[in-house]
């Protein structure tokens, strides 16, 4: 801009960018840097994703326990809410008692190996300190909710026979729902209209994906001899 700005005010009335700018951006761009270090650290940062046992609250929890894997955020716990206590035997209440029943399998059969705290619908409105409080203490009990509940690692690179892997961990998806493109050292993976992009370590920069395959929950791509622009099919 030091160059092209007289130029560009001696053709055009249009307000030019100065240095100030340019240091926000950069600014900006550090701090965002930071954030991100501190999030994706799972010894400081971890998301608890909060749930009612129901087919469709369900499955937004999957999507969003996906994209944070996605983007390497590390979840350590998942907290079931408003369960109708086993005490309530009013007959209003027993189909909903049977369905979340059912549904609170499908939660421990979706989320583990992450722990599931359950909490119990509470008998008025959770406002105010006293509420928060017994709800507290209902969810953890003599459990510290500052400690890292459970820590994993949403990709994982290991050297094997056919070349190196990179194993990310991808819950609740297919392969027919994932599409995926490598660029440089750029891996585009796409999930419907959702897209991110990983840039990839140094030792993977330089070679190609040889071939893509899902084990269980994880996207495991391995790589070999050099690199190009590519479009992946996993298998």
């Amino acid at each position: 801009m030091r160059l092209a700005g007289p130029l560009l005010k001696s053709i055009t009335d249009l307000p030019i960018p100065d240095d100030k700018v340019f240091d926000s951006i950069r600014d900006l761009i550090l701090q965002l840097d930071r954030m991100h270090q501190l999030l994706a650290d799972p010894n400081q940062s971890s998301v608890r994703l909060v749930l009612n046992p129901e087919k469709m609250v369900i499955k937004e929890a999957q999507r969003t326990f996906t994209y944070l894997n996605l983007y390497g955020y590390s979840t350590d716990l998942i907290v079931s809410n408003r369960i109708i206590p086993a005490t309530v035997g009013d007959q209003y209440f027993s189909a909903w008692k049977g369905a979340q029943a059912r549904y609170g399998n499908l939660v421990e059969e979706a989320f583990s190996p992450l722990p599931i705290l359950k909490v119990p619908l509470m008998d008025q409105e959770v406002v105010g300190f006293e509420m928060l409080r017994k709800m507290a203490n209902a969810i953890y009990g003599d459990v510290d909710p500052t400690k890292v509940l459970y820590v994993g690692q949403p990709q994982v690179i290991e050297k094997t026979d056919d070349g190196l892997q990179l194993k990310l961990r991808l819950p609740f998806i297919s392969k027919d729902d994932v599409n995926l493109a490598r660029g440089g050292d750029e891996l585009a993976i796409s999930i419907g209209n959702f897209r991110h992009n990983v840039i990839l370590p140094r030792a993977l920069a330089l070679l190609a994906v040889k071939k893509a395959t899902f084990e269980g929950d994880q996207l495991v791509l391995t790589f070999a001899d050099h690199a190009e622009n590519e479009t992946i099919r996993a298998a």
